[in-house]
């Protein structure tokens, strides 16, 4: 067990390259490595602004907001992906399941995601200075840390898989199509514009945590 975790964090590639995996699975494998390689390099820039704060709650929201349509979308395609595993398709089957351990935090990544997220939204459309404000904001730091806690594991697992895999498929020059990598590439920027639009919906609510934390010099 402990082999083939050491041999999840250190491969190059998602499963689906290295066998004879159906067209479906190669998509499904490069599409998620892709958005974990966009959501990577995006929360490490949103990690920044958590530690300047208060020099950055605009960019921390602005960011956060981009981040949800992605999140959502890199979610759609782990339970697809799960479902036709566990419903029975052949090629999913080849491909086999990821460890053991990785199934089991699967719910609790997901669920943490959807709590520090969804709490964010409430929280940057409360005013600062409400005592329902204050219990949002305790709910957001909290549901971050777990988040926190359960997504290092998942990084460590797929980071290096998850950059091996996005590069191969930009540098691959077969499937160009929209069903192939041109619609991978598409379908992820589309994710952006949506979250830039949300982004747009809820920067005038940003306003009041600016004047707040400039009051309040948090850092």
């Amino acid at each position: 067990m402990l082999s083939k975790a050491v041999d999840t964090v250190l491969a190059d590639l998602v499963p689906a390259e290295s066998i004879s995996a159906s067209r479906r699975v190669r998509a499904v494998g490069r599409l998620m490595a892709l958005l974990g390689t966009v959501l990577f390099i995006a929360l490490a820039i949103e990690g920044v602004t958590i530690v300047f704060i208060g020099q950055m709650i605009a960019l921390h929201v602005v960011l956060g907001m981009i981040l949800i349509p992605i999140m959502g979308y890199k979610v759609v395609v782990a339970l697809y992906r799960f479902s036709m595993y566990y419903l029975g398709a052949s090629d999913f089957k080849r491909s086999g399941p990821p460890e053991l351990v990785l199934r089991l935090i699967g719910p609790f990544v997901i669920l943490s995601t959807v709590a520090v997220m969804g709490s964010g939204v409430v929280l940057v459309m409360l005013h600062p200075g409400t005592p329902t404000a204050n219990t949002w904001r305790f709910i957001h730091q909290a549901s971050f840390v777990v988040w926190f806690g359960f997504m290092a594991i998942h990084v460590l697992a797929y980071l290096r898989r998850a950059f091996g895999t996005a590069a191969y498929d930009l540098k691959y020059t077969r499937y160009h199509s929209l069903i192939g990598r041109r619609g991978r590439l598409i379908s992820v920027a589309l994710a952006a514009v949506f979250g830039v639009l949300l982004a747009a919906v809820i920067y005038p609510y940003v306003a009041p945590w600016a004047h707040y934390f400039t009051i309040f010099h948090v850092r």
